[in-house]
């Protein structure tokens, strides 16, 4: 018999406003308090549970956050589970981490980054050698999942906002909603990328949106060119065609979805400037080391097209977009001293208003 980690989770729909937002880290107490049931209405659904073992945790995750290459936080679950459960004189089979004074134990802590959205996920394991639970788990633990109204009393008081309803899932599960979700919002190619990073062992992949963003994937790293408006137009995917502003702000909204979205699941994204070495791609073989040489870094990108005289006082305006926000800023003279500056992250805008008042 092979023995089996099986990765799954309680998804909870929250209601969340600005005025109610929920505990997402749960103490040792809360934790064992809300088990009490867990378990009592996972035992209904998954045969042998009480011969497996059980790890959960008392955080309340993103699906950003579980689904990573290597499913961090499950795996943690994992090696936690085999160093407190092992040993055959260790009868306990339940293994429940809840926060302390410090928070969660090293490798289940939260990325603070990430926007808390309704959806909230409590991940555990089931680590087991019986075929039975198996085919259970991986088959029905979803349909058969539904929590009971106790249990979404209980994650109400414990979490301190409105449930909508409970669920367990697997991660795969997890995974086909995302898929779902993804493709009606018309981002099919994200999830190529996505898809191919955390269930590949070796990863690798380019895909191209229909806005002419391009993405290359390797292992955990994914390049891909960054365009200004100049580049853009002048040599870029919007070289030839007619309405070159519009479709350079659909590039740029699906280019910062994007490459956010990325991060949030753990990929190494690295924008880099492209030049004639760099784009168009090859067919046959994409340097990962030549497009690093032109990596961007910091949290702006300044473009010279022609330098400023410093002994001007520079005019500034700022390009924004009511949905995209800032997209650039640009700084002339009067002596046709032309530079941009373009925002790669939110302290970027902050940093360039600071260089630019100082200038």
């Amino acid at each position: 018999m092979t023995t089996r980690c099986l990765q799954g989770m309680l998804t909870i729909e929250a209601f969340i406003d600005p005025d109610s937002q929920p505990k997402l880290v749960l103490t040792q107490d809360e934790i064992k308090q809300l088990n009490q049931q867990i378990s009592k209405e996972l035992q209904v659904i998954l045969p042998h549970l009480d011969d497996s073992s059980f790890a959960i945790v008392g955080g309340l995750y993103q699906s950003s956050e579980l689904l990573q290459p290597g499913f961090p936080i499950h795996s943690q679950l994992r090696q936690y589970a085999h160093a407190a459960l092992k040993g055959e004189n260790n009868r306990k089979n339940q293994l429940l981490i809840g926060a302390n004074e410090e928070g969660l134990p090293e490798g289940l802590v939260h990325n603070n980054e990430v926007q808390v959205t309704p959806l909230l996920l409590m991940p555990f394991v089931v680590i087991t050698d019986d075929e039975e639970t198996k085919s259970v788990f991986e088959k029905q633990l979803m349909h058969k999942g539904m929590g009971s109204q106790e249990l979404l009393i209980q994650l109400q008081n414990t979490l301190g906002v409105k449930i909508r309803h409970s669920n367990f899932m697997t991660i795969l599960d997890l995974a086909a909603m995302m898929h779902n979700h993804l493709q009606m919002a018309g981002f099919e190619p994200l999830w190529k990328i996505l898809e191919e990073a955390i269930f590949n062992q070796h990863p690798e992949t380019r895909v191209t949106t229909v806005q002419h963003n391009e993405f290359y994937l390797s292992k955990k790293i994914v390049f891909t060119p960054f365009f200004s408006y100049i580049m853009w137009s002048n040599n870029g995917p919007g070289k030839d065609l007619e309405n070159k502003q519009e479709a350079y702000l659909h590039y740029t909204q699906v280019q910062r979805q994007h490459v956010a979205t990325l991060k949030e699941h753990g990929l190494d994204v690295r924008q880099f400037i492209p030049n004639k070495e760099t784009w168009p791609a090859s067919q046959e073989h994409i340097c990962f080391a030549t497009l690093d040489q032109t990596r961007l870094t910091g949290d702006f990108y300044h473009e010279i097209i022609k330098p400023l005289d410093k002994t001007q006082t520079p005019k500034i305006d700022k390009n924004q977009h009511p949905q995209l926000g800032m997209l650039f800023y640009q700084v002339t003279d009067d002596k046709d001293g032309l530079e941009f500056y373009y925002p790669l992250t939110n302290d970027g805008i902050k940093e360039i208003d600071s260089l630019l008042q100082h200038s």
